[in-house]
């Protein structure tokens, strides 16, 4: 039998936040909602996953590392 508390009386977190457009959302709206998942997607998922795909290639010592040294260049190669 899973243990696993399955409460869903908690309501979702609804705290107002100021955005950079100085409109206020509601964080529940934000974490987790279009907005963020748009913005992944589009600037840093693909980049992400390459990253991820060329490490697990090369199985360096420090994967950790090599991602993030690889994600510094992507960007760096990206604002030229």
């Amino acid at each position: 039998m899973d243990s696993t508390n399955h409460d869903n009386s908690t309501p979702p977190v609804n705290l107002p936040v100021k955005t950079e457009q100085n409109e206020t959302n509601h964080l529940g709206d934000i974490v987790g909602g279009s907005y963020t998942r748009q913005y992944l997607n589009d600037k840093v998922t693909p980049t992400l996953l390459r990253g991820m795909r060329q490490i697990a290639i090369d199985k360096p010592a420090n994967p950790l590392k090599a991602l993030g040294e690889y994600l510094i260049a992507e960007s760096e190669r990206q604002q030229k």
